[in-house]
Protein backbone atom coordinates (compact mmCIF):
# COMPACT_ATOMS: atom_id res chain seq x y z
CA UNK A 1 0.00 0.00 0.00
CA UNK A 2 1.54 3.33 -1.05
CA UNK A 3 1.93 6.04 1.57
CA UNK A 4 2.08 9.70 0.53
CA UNK A 5 4.15 11.90 2.84
CA UNK A 6 3.43 15.62 3.08
CA UNK A 7 5.70 17.96 4.98
CA UNK A 8 6.82 21.24 3.56
CA UNK A 9 3.52 22.68 2.38
CA UNK A 10 1.45 23.44 5.44
CA UNK A 11 -1.69 24.26 3.49
CA UNK A 12 -1.63 20.94 1.65
CA UNK A 13 -1.07 19.10 4.91
CA UNK A 14 -3.99 20.84 6.59
CA UNK A 15 -6.23 20.17 3.60
CA UNK A 16 -5.33 16.47 3.79
CA UNK A 17 -5.99 16.57 7.53
CA UNK A 18 -9.44 18.11 7.08
CA UNK A 19 -10.31 15.65 4.32
CA UNK A 20 -9.22 12.77 6.56
CA UNK A 21 -11.39 14.01 9.40
CA UNK A 22 -14.39 14.34 7.11
CA UNK A 23 -13.92 10.94 5.51
CA UNK A 24 -13.39 9.32 8.89
CA UNK A 25 -16.48 10.90 10.38
CA UNK A 26 -18.62 9.69 7.50
CA UNK A 27 -17.10 6.21 7.47
CA UNK A 28 -17.50 5.89 11.21
CA UNK A 29 -21.05 7.15 11.17
CA UNK A 30 -19.95 10.09 13.33
CA UNK A 31 -18.90 7.70 16.07
CA UNK A 32 -17.75 9.74 19.07
CA UNK A 33 -17.31 6.97 21.61
CA UNK A 34 -14.29 4.89 22.45
CA UNK A 35 -12.89 2.23 20.15
CA UNK A 36 -15.62 -0.31 19.67
CA UNK A 37 -15.92 -3.87 18.46
CA UNK A 38 -19.70 -3.73 17.98
CA UNK A 39 -19.04 -4.99 14.44
CA UNK A 40 -16.56 -7.85 14.47
CA UNK A 41 -14.61 -6.57 11.48
CA UNK A 42 -14.77 -2.80 12.02
CA UNK A 43 -12.83 -0.83 14.64
CA UNK A 44 -13.25 2.89 15.31
CA UNK A 45 -10.58 4.95 17.06
CA UNK A 46 -9.97 8.52 18.13
CA UNK A 47 -6.30 9.50 17.75
CA UNK A 48 -4.96 12.88 18.78
CA UNK A 49 -1.97 15.09 19.45
CA UNK A 50 -1.45 18.58 20.77
CA UNK A 51 0.89 19.44 17.92
CA UNK A 52 -0.08 20.51 14.41
CA UNK A 53 -0.45 17.95 11.61
CA UNK A 54 2.75 19.07 9.85
CA UNK A 55 4.89 18.25 12.91
CA UNK A 56 7.19 15.31 12.19
CA UNK A 57 5.90 12.77 14.68
CA UNK A 58 2.29 13.65 13.81
CA UNK A 59 3.11 13.03 10.15
CA UNK A 60 4.38 9.60 11.17
CA UNK A 61 1.19 8.88 13.11
CA UNK A 62 -1.13 10.00 10.33
CA UNK A 63 0.76 8.91 7.23
CA UNK A 64 2.67 5.85 8.40
CA UNK A 65 1.10 4.22 11.44
CA UNK A 66 -2.56 4.59 10.43
CA UNK A 67 -2.20 3.47 6.77
CA UNK A 68 0.00 0.53 7.74
CA UNK A 69 -2.44 -0.61 10.42
CA UNK A 70 -5.41 -0.26 8.07
CA UNK A 71 -3.63 -2.26 5.38
CA UNK A 72 -2.90 -5.08 7.80
CA UNK A 73 -6.52 -5.21 8.92
CA UNK A 74 -7.76 -5.23 5.35
CA UNK A 75 -5.56 -8.24 4.69
CA UNK A 76 -7.25 -9.97 7.62
CA UNK A 77 -10.78 -9.10 6.52
CA UNK A 78 -11.14 -6.31 9.09
CA UNK A 79 -11.30 -2.54 8.70
CA UNK A 80 -10.58 0.50 10.84
CA UNK A 81 -11.72 4.11 10.97
CA UNK A 82 -9.72 6.86 12.67
CA UNK A 83 -11.03 10.20 13.84
CA UNK A 84 -7.81 12.22 13.69
CA UNK A 85 -7.67 15.29 15.91
CA UNK A 86 -4.37 17.17 15.87
CA UNK A 87 -3.25 20.68 16.70
CA UNK A 88 -4.72 20.63 20.20
CA UNK A 89 -8.32 20.34 19.02
CA UNK A 90 -9.06 17.73 21.72
CA UNK A 91 -5.90 17.51 23.85
CA UNK A 92 -3.20 20.14 24.25
CA UNK A 93 0.53 19.47 24.05
CA UNK A 94 0.90 18.73 27.77
CA UNK A 95 -2.47 16.98 28.09
CA UNK A 96 -2.12 14.01 25.76
CA UNK A 97 -0.86 11.51 28.34
CA UNK A 98 -3.82 12.34 30.57
CA UNK A 99 -6.17 12.34 27.58
CA UNK A 100 -5.22 8.76 26.75
CA UNK A 101 -5.18 7.76 30.41
CA UNK A 102 -8.73 9.02 31.00
CA UNK A 103 -10.13 7.72 27.71
CA UNK A 104 -10.79 11.15 26.23
CA UNK A 105 -8.97 9.77 23.20
CA UNK A 106 -8.08 6.18 22.36
CA UNK A 107 -4.58 6.79 21.01
CA UNK A 108 -2.26 9.73 21.47
CA UNK A 109 1.09 10.88 20.20
CA UNK A 110 3.22 13.19 22.29
CA UNK A 111 6.64 14.29 23.41
CA UNK A 112 7.63 12.79 26.73
CA UNK A 113 9.50 16.06 27.33
CA UNK A 114 6.21 17.73 28.29
CA UNK A 115 5.68 15.18 31.06
CA UNK A 116 8.89 15.84 33.04
CA UNK A 117 7.39 14.60 36.31
CA UNK A 118 5.26 11.71 35.10
CA UNK A 119 7.84 10.39 32.61
CA UNK A 120 10.99 11.61 34.32
CA UNK A 121 13.32 8.89 33.03
CA UNK A 122 11.82 8.71 29.54
CA UNK A 123 13.41 12.06 28.72
CA UNK A 124 16.91 10.68 29.41
CA UNK A 125 18.13 11.63 25.88
CA UNK A 126 17.85 15.28 26.93
CA UNK A 127 20.32 14.55 29.72
CA UNK A 128 22.88 13.48 27.13
CA UNK A 129 23.84 16.36 24.85
CA UNK A 130 25.98 15.49 21.83
CA UNK A 131 24.66 11.93 21.56
CA UNK A 132 23.22 10.36 18.36
CA UNK A 133 23.92 12.56 15.36
CA UNK A 134 21.26 10.82 13.27
CA UNK A 135 17.66 9.98 14.06
CA UNK A 136 18.26 6.46 12.77
CA UNK A 137 20.91 5.86 15.43
CA UNK A 138 18.85 7.62 18.10
CA UNK A 139 15.87 5.33 17.52
CA UNK A 140 18.03 2.20 17.54
CA UNK A 141 19.70 3.15 20.83
CA UNK A 142 16.35 4.00 22.42
CA UNK A 143 14.77 0.75 21.24
CA UNK A 144 17.60 -1.24 22.83
CA UNK A 145 17.09 0.58 26.13
CA UNK A 146 13.30 0.26 26.07
CA UNK A 147 13.60 -3.45 25.33
CA UNK A 148 16.16 -4.09 28.08
CA UNK A 149 14.85 -1.87 30.90
CA UNK A 150 11.28 -2.84 31.89
CA UNK A 151 10.51 0.53 33.51
CA UNK A 152 10.83 2.44 30.24
CA UNK A 153 7.72 1.00 28.64
CA UNK A 154 6.18 -0.33 31.82
CA UNK A 155 5.63 3.08 33.39
CA UNK A 156 2.91 3.83 30.84
CA UNK A 157 0.95 0.71 31.78
CA UNK A 158 1.70 0.67 35.50
CA UNK A 159 0.83 4.30 36.21
CA UNK A 160 -1.04 5.86 33.31
CA UNK A 161 -3.46 3.25 31.95
CA UNK A 162 -1.90 3.09 28.49
CA UNK A 163 0.42 0.98 26.39
CA UNK A 164 3.38 2.38 24.50
CA UNK A 165 3.09 1.18 20.90
CA UNK A 166 6.06 2.78 19.18
CA UNK A 167 8.80 5.38 19.44
CA UNK A 168 9.40 8.23 17.00
CA UNK A 169 12.77 9.90 16.48
CA UNK A 170 13.52 13.52 15.73
CA UNK A 171 16.35 15.23 13.89
CA UNK A 172 19.45 16.81 15.39
CA UNK A 173 18.98 19.71 17.80
CA UNK A 174 20.56 23.04 16.92
CA UNK A 175 20.01 26.66 17.92
CA UNK A 176 17.79 29.25 16.19
CA UNK A 177 18.57 32.85 17.15
CA UNK A 178 17.28 36.28 16.21
CA UNK A 179 20.88 37.54 16.34
CA UNK A 180 24.12 36.41 14.72
CA UNK A 181 26.86 35.04 16.96
CA UNK A 182 30.35 33.62 16.52
CA UNK A 183 31.48 32.43 19.95
CA UNK A 184 29.57 30.80 22.79
CA UNK A 185 30.52 33.74 25.01
CA UNK A 186 28.06 35.82 23.00
CA UNK A 187 25.18 33.67 24.26
CA UNK A 188 25.74 34.81 27.84
CA UNK A 189 22.82 36.87 29.12
CA UNK A 190 20.62 36.05 26.12
CA UNK A 191 17.14 34.64 26.67
CA UNK A 192 17.14 31.20 25.07
CA UNK A 193 14.22 28.78 25.20
CA UNK A 194 13.63 25.06 25.14
CA UNK A 195 11.23 22.35 26.22
CA UNK A 196 12.46 22.41 29.81
CA UNK A 197 14.74 19.40 30.36
CA UNK A 198 17.14 20.69 27.69
CA UNK A 199 17.48 24.22 29.09
CA UNK A 200 20.68 23.31 31.00
CA UNK A 201 22.38 23.02 27.59
CA UNK A 202 22.32 26.82 27.26
CA UNK A 203 22.12 27.70 30.94
CA UNK A 204 25.60 26.17 31.33
CA UNK A 205 26.93 29.01 29.15
CA UNK A 206 25.30 31.79 31.14
CA UNK A 207 22.19 32.18 28.97
CA UNK A 208 18.83 32.95 30.58
CA UNK A 209 16.66 29.81 30.22
CA UNK A 210 13.02 30.22 29.20
CA UNK A 211 10.64 27.26 29.04
CA UNK A 212 8.35 27.05 26.02
CA UNK A 213 6.19 24.81 23.84
CA UNK A 214 6.27 24.62 20.06
CA UNK A 215 2.99 26.50 19.38
CA UNK A 216 4.42 29.50 21.27
CA UNK A 217 7.84 29.62 19.61
CA UNK A 218 7.14 31.68 16.47
CA UNK A 219 5.25 34.53 18.17
CA UNK A 220 7.67 34.56 21.11
CA UNK A 221 10.67 34.94 18.79
CA UNK A 222 8.79 37.53 16.77
CA UNK A 223 7.90 39.68 19.78
CA UNK A 224 11.16 39.30 21.67
CA UNK A 225 9.92 37.16 24.54
CA UNK A 226 13.18 35.30 23.98
CA UNK A 227 16.12 35.59 21.59
CA UNK A 228 16.53 32.00 20.48
CA UNK A 229 15.28 28.44 20.79
CA UNK A 230 16.85 24.98 20.88
CA UNK A 231 15.11 23.04 18.10
CA UNK A 232 15.72 21.07 14.93
CA UNK A 233 15.56 21.74 11.16
CA UNK A 234 12.30 19.85 10.58
CA UNK A 235 10.34 22.10 12.91
CA UNK A 236 12.26 25.17 11.78
CA UNK A 237 11.04 24.59 8.26
CA UNK A 238 7.52 23.34 8.91
CA UNK A 239 6.79 26.14 11.42
CA UNK A 240 8.82 28.81 9.56
CA UNK A 241 10.97 29.62 12.59
CA UNK A 242 13.71 30.91 10.29
CA UNK A 243 11.53 33.98 9.64
CA UNK A 244 11.73 35.53 13.14
CA UNK A 245 15.04 33.75 13.89
CA UNK A 246 17.03 33.62 10.62
CA UNK A 247 20.28 32.43 12.22
CA UNK A 248 20.48 28.66 12.64
CA UNK A 249 23.59 27.09 14.14
CA UNK A 250 24.27 23.37 13.69
CA UNK A 251 25.47 22.45 17.17
CA UNK A 252 24.98 18.69 17.15
CA UNK A 253 23.17 18.43 20.49
CA UNK A 254 21.80 15.15 19.19
CA UNK A 255 18.86 13.52 17.45
CA UNK A 256 16.64 12.53 20.35
CA UNK A 257 14.02 9.80 20.62
CA UNK A 258 11.43 10.79 23.20
CA UNK A 259 8.18 10.86 21.25
CA UNK A 260 5.78 7.96 20.99
CA UNK A 261 2.28 6.69 20.34
CA UNK A 262 0.26 5.15 23.15
CA UNK A 263 -3.15 3.51 23.35
CA UNK A 264 -5.59 3.47 26.26
CA UNK A 265 -5.13 0.18 28.10
CA UNK A 266 -8.86 -0.54 28.36
CA UNK A 267 -9.25 -0.02 24.63
CA UNK A 268 -6.23 -2.23 24.00
CA UNK A 269 -7.56 -5.02 26.18
CA UNK A 270 -10.84 -5.02 24.26
CA UNK A 271 -9.10 -5.65 20.93
CA UNK A 272 -8.84 -9.20 19.58
CA UNK A 273 -5.30 -10.65 19.65
CA UNK A 274 -4.91 -10.52 15.87
CA UNK A 275 -5.79 -6.81 15.85
CA UNK A 276 -3.37 -6.15 18.70
CA UNK A 277 -0.66 -7.93 16.73
CA UNK A 278 -1.40 -5.84 13.64
CA UNK A 279 -1.26 -2.62 15.65
CA UNK A 280 2.04 -3.57 17.27
CA UNK A 281 3.53 -4.41 13.89
CA UNK A 282 2.32 -1.17 12.30
CA UNK A 283 3.77 0.87 15.15
CA UNK A 284 7.15 -0.87 14.97
CA UNK A 285 7.27 -0.44 11.18
CA UNK A 286 6.54 3.26 11.64
CA UNK A 287 9.30 3.46 14.26
CA UNK A 288 11.85 1.86 11.92
CA UNK A 289 10.76 4.04 9.00
CA UNK A 290 10.90 7.31 10.92
CA UNK A 291 14.65 7.45 11.61
CA UNK A 292 16.00 7.32 8.03
CA UNK A 293 13.12 9.48 6.81
CA UNK A 294 13.88 12.17 9.39
CA UNK A 295 17.58 12.12 8.51
CA UNK A 296 16.88 12.59 4.82
CA UNK A 297 14.42 15.35 5.60
CA UNK A 298 16.89 17.16 7.85
CA UNK A 299 19.23 17.78 4.93
CA UNK A 300 16.33 18.79 2.70
CA UNK A 301 14.97 21.25 5.24
CA UNK A 302 18.35 22.86 5.84
CA UNK A 303 18.51 23.52 2.10
CA UNK A 304 14.98 24.88 2.05
CA UNK A 305 15.74 27.31 4.85
CA UNK A 306 18.86 28.59 3.07
CA UNK A 307 16.85 29.14 -0.10
CA UNK A 308 14.40 31.18 1.94
CA UNK A 309 16.95 33.49 3.50
CA UNK A 310 18.19 31.66 6.59
CA UNK A 311 21.82 31.95 7.64
CA UNK A 312 23.13 28.50 8.54
CA UNK A 313 26.51 27.83 10.09
CA UNK A 314 28.15 25.01 11.99
CA UNK A 315 29.66 25.54 15.42
CA UNK A 316 33.42 24.98 15.47
CA UNK A 317 34.84 21.73 16.81
CA UNK A 318 36.62 23.67 19.55
CA UNK A 319 33.43 25.42 20.66
CA UNK A 320 31.53 22.15 20.59
CA UNK A 321 34.18 20.46 22.72
CA UNK A 322 34.15 23.30 25.25
CA UNK A 323 30.36 23.16 25.34
CA UNK A 324 30.47 19.43 26.00
CA UNK A 325 33.03 19.95 28.78
CA UNK A 326 30.72 22.49 30.42
CA UNK A 327 28.01 19.82 30.48
CA UNK A 328 30.23 16.88 31.42
CA UNK A 329 28.58 16.33 34.82
CA UNK A 330 25.02 16.93 33.65
CA UNK A 331 24.15 13.30 32.69
CA UNK A 332 25.45 11.95 36.00
CA UNK A 333 23.54 14.59 37.97
CA UNK A 334 20.28 13.71 36.25
CA UNK A 335 20.93 9.97 36.58
CA UNK A 336 21.44 10.35 40.32
CA UNK A 337 18.29 12.44 40.61
CA UNK A 338 16.39 9.62 38.90
CA UNK A 339 17.99 7.10 41.27
CA UNK A 340 16.77 9.16 44.22
CA UNK A 341 13.22 8.80 42.89
CA UNK A 342 13.53 5.03 42.85
CA UNK A 343 14.07 4.91 39.08
CA UNK A 344 16.87 3.06 37.26
CA UNK A 345 18.52 6.32 36.20
CA UNK A 346 22.17 5.31 36.41
CA UNK A 347 21.43 2.03 34.65
CA UNK A 348 19.71 3.76 31.74
CA UNK A 349 22.22 6.57 31.26
CA UNK A 350 25.21 4.25 31.60
CA UNK A 351 23.60 1.89 29.09
CA UNK A 352 22.96 4.77 26.69
CA UNK A 353 26.62 5.80 26.82
CA UNK A 354 27.75 2.23 26.12
CA UNK A 355 25.17 1.40 23.44
CA UNK A 356 25.99 4.58 21.53
CA UNK A 357 29.64 3.54 21.45
CA UNK A 358 28.78 -0.02 20.47
CA UNK A 359 26.83 1.40 17.52
CA UNK A 360 29.74 3.59 16.40
CA UNK A 361 29.13 6.93 18.11
CA UNK A 362 32.09 8.93 19.44
CA UNK A 363 31.40 11.23 22.36
CA UNK A 364 33.20 14.61 22.38
CA UNK A 365 33.41 14.06 26.15
CA UNK A 366 32.64 10.59 27.47
CA UNK A 367 30.10 10.85 30.26
CA UNK A 368 30.99 9.04 33.47
CA UNK A 369 28.09 7.73 35.55
CA UNK A 370 29.41 7.25 39.08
Amino acid sequence: MGVILLWGNQEETIVKFKQTLTATAVAAGLVAGAATTSHADTFNFRIASGHAPQTGYVVMMSQQFIPRFKAKLEGMGHSANFNEAYGGSIVKVAETLEGVQDGIVDLGGYCFCFEPSNLFLNVYPLWMPFDSQTADLGVKVARKIYDDVPHMGGVFEDKYNQKLLGLIGFDNYGLYTTFAWDTVDQLKGRKLSGAGPNLPWVESLGAIPVGTTLPDVYPSLQTGVYDGVILFPSVGWSHKLFEPAPNYTIVGFGAKTFHGITINKDVWNDLPPDVQKAMNEAAREMENFAGPWVDELEATNLGRMVQNGANIRKVSDEARLNWAKALADFPNERAKEADSKGLPGSEVVRMAVDVHEQMGHKWPVRYEIK
